[in-house]
């Protein structure tokens, strides 16, 4: 991994993502960009709000005091650069990607408003749905701690997108960390299946060189099965591998996305 990319809206909940991306940008020698979009807001009233100019300038005034903290707090070398872009988040966001070719991409999932916990949900979603780039998106109940195990939710129904297991692999070799891999069937057949016995050797086999564990869970509500399996197992980070999907399916995913990482007490990251 050589670029990392943490978005931050200067938040108290945004806060919490700085530790964990400066802790995984150190352990894997990456480049960190702290990356702000700011946009004009309409007061809807007499008072026509800050000019775009100043907030380009607040913008950037901040990010450089986020940078100086950071540096401020870090032990070991850490290279860090600033970038901010006028607009909406997923269109700045993309130019950030192609710009800086951003591997990673670390952001909170909640604002410190009731107002802000359901944009920045909904911004989170749709990143996860419409960017290729991985996501680590801290949920609402998150506390800072080291990632040492990690629990990797996998659907063996379906086949394995080589590329995003293998972005999965590669974070978790960097990381250092110990992986509970999960299957949640929806019944006994289901999991006694030769399909299901087949993929999962399959599965095993494309993790032989990361210290795991492989587990078959049998419930009908899949993601409170695999939430409760990550609380259970002490877990500080959650591997999903969201998959597109066609217009009819959008919602339920969207709706399905939002719920894992807003019930989740860990990091959640997103491999397309």
């Amino acid at each position: 991994m050589k670029t990392i990319l943490l978005a931050t809206d200067f938040s108290k909940a945004a806060n919490k993502a700085i530790y964990l991306a400066s802790q995984i940008a150190i352990k894997q020698e990456a480049r960190l960009i702290l990356f702000h979009a700011y946009r004009f807001m309409n007061t809807y009233d007499d008072n026509y709000g800050i000019p775009i100019d100043e907030l380009k300038k607040l913008s950037a005034r901040k990010l450089a005091d986020l940078k100086k903290r950071i540096l401020a707090k870090v032990d070991q070398p850490l290279e860090i650069e600033i970038c901010n872009r006028r607009g909406f988040v997923l269109d700045t966001v993309k130019e950030v990607i192609a710009e800086f070719g951003v591997d990673l991409i670390i952001m909170s999932s909640v604002g410190d408003t009731p107002l802000g916990a359901g944009f920045f949900g909904s911004v989170a979603t749709e990143m996860i749905d419409k960017l290729k780039t991985p996501m680590l998106v801290l949920p609402p109940k998150y506390r800072l701690k080291n990632i040492e195990n990690a629990v990797m939710g996998i659907d063996l129904t379906k086949p394995i997108d080589a590329a995003a297991f293998g972005k999965a692999i590669y974070f978790l070799r960097d990381a250092d960390a110990v992986v509970d891999v999960v299957f949640v069937a929806k019944d006994e057949e289901e999991a006694a299946s030769e399909a299901i016995r087949k993929a999962t050797l399959n599965l095993r086999e494309l993790m032989k060189n990361v210290p795991h564990t492989f587990q078959t869970l049998v419930d009908k509500k899949r993601l409170e099965a695999i939430n409760g399996f990550t609380k259970k197992r002490k877990a500080q980070l959650l591997i999903t591998f969201p998959q597109h999907h066609g217009f009819f399916e959008k919602i339920f995913f969207t709706q399905n996305t939002r719920r894992l990482v807003f019930d989740a007490e860990v990091p959640v990251l997103a491999i397309q």
